[in-house]
């Protein structure tokens, strides 16, 4: 609920109570779901589930002396379960208080969030409606407490934006999308909103011959990373809404170049790209002035953009990139997409598994070891 909306409730409240009193009647405020969608995302196919994305908000069981137990995903047509997650496999949290950020200093929470993404195999019929529960445990009165609610439908009938890969080459990972860890839980609570421009996006590196190394040499040295200063291009034609390269980069592994002033010095050296209907590409991390367009250019797909690179929170080089619905890094909301074109050429440290299979608009799973066309 948003910060005004309470501080407007602070001063009203009291009348109201006044008014009550006088009518020897007593305020009941108004009933709140314990457990509501508040995201329901365009579902998304990988080379191995159809991915349906969404977020909970839900009640503080906390304060009413629960713990939680189990989170479990059902058809609610047929009240299977679809998957289940018990302590220690859940999903991230976010509860009051947050975590302190003279940056981005977040609001004070009324309910607990948290996202998920649930995979259906492809060898299942998806879900006509999905529906949510929490088994919570009443430890001082020894029972379990049952909550169902998160109610909600796909939208099959919609798809996800298709893009070409910012990036060329082979021997490429891309990470981090297609889980339900980082980035995909990242929420930012700012003035009663809430940022999710990082929910899609995906870190990337190279692999060397045999899918199991991502450099060579030493780690703190930014040259042995096989991805370090490779080309990253236009995944579609737009026009550049802003850019920053005057960021130094960190040394290899060592995070060393922190000097955040702003949210968006996290992003390092960065490029926005209005991509058309209500699309910004965003790509972080470039190497400091290798950006070779500026706000205002126009860009067609596979024009070359800038140097992959290590700046600002980065812990080695590799590109981030995210599709979100305005150019607010943090604050828009990220977007699901695909690729439109690339083949799987092996699995991570699983070289024997390295029959190439081409894909086309879809993403992958964390393991795939993939090429792409020149």
């Amino acid at each position: 609920m948003k910060t005004l909306m309470y501080l407007i409730a602070l001063f009203i409240l009291p009348m109201m109570l006044l008014a009550c009193k006088k009518k020897d009647t007593v305020y009941t405020p108004p009933a709140q779901a314990d457990i509501e969608v508040i995201i329901n995302d365009i579902p998304f196919s990988t080379d191995q589930f159809l991915r349906i994305p969404f977020t909970l908000k839900t009640l503080e069981w906390k304060k009413k002396g629960l713990s939680l137990r189990q989170i479990n995903v059902l058809d609610d047509v047929s009240k299977i379960v679809l998957v289940t997650y018990n302590s220690g496999d859940f999903p991230k949290i976010f509860m009051d208080p947050l975590p302190a950020n003279n940056i981005m200093p977040y609001d004070k929470l009324y309910n607990y969030y948290f996202s998920i993404q649930l995979p259906v195999p492809f060898n299942k019929v998806p879900p006509v409606r999905i529906s949510n529960r929490l088994v919570l445990r009443d430890t001082v009165n020894n029972k379990d407490v049952t909550i169902e609610g998160g109610v909600f439908t796909p939208r099959y009938n919609e798809t996800p934006l298709v893009i070409a890969s910012p990036v060329k080459g082979t021997k490429w990972m891309f990470f981090n999308q297609c889980t339900n860890e980082y980035h995909f839980y990242s929420i930012i609570f700012i003035d009663g909103k809430l940022g999710t421009g990082e929910r899609f996006a995906f870190d990337n590196s190279q692999t060397d011959e045999n899918f199991d190394k991502f450099y060579q040499g030493d780690p703190t040295r930014n040259s042995s990373y096989f991805c370090y200063r490779d080309t990253l291009f236009a995944v579609a034609g737009g026009v550049v809404v802003a850019t920053s390269d005057t960021m130094t980069e960190n040394d290899g592994n060592t995070h060393n170049h922190l000097n955040f002033k702003a949210p968006i010095d996290y992003a390092g050296n960065y490029m926005i790209i209005n991509i058309g209907n209500g699309h910004y590409a965003m790509y972080a991390h470039c190497v400091k002035g290798s950006i070779m367009v500026k706000a205002g250019d126009q860009v067609t797909e596979g024009m070359p953009l800038a140097l992959l690179g290590n700046s600002g929170n980065s812990d080695a080089p590799h590109l981030h990139f995210q599709i979100g619905d305005s150019p607010d890094f943090f604050m828009c909301n990220g977007l699901p997409f695909v690729l439109r074109k690339f083949t799987k050429i092996g699995e991570w440290q699983n070289p024997n598994n390295n029959t190439p299979f081409t894909y086309y608009n879809i993403m992958n799973e964390q393991k795939m070891v993939m090429s792409f066309d020149e």
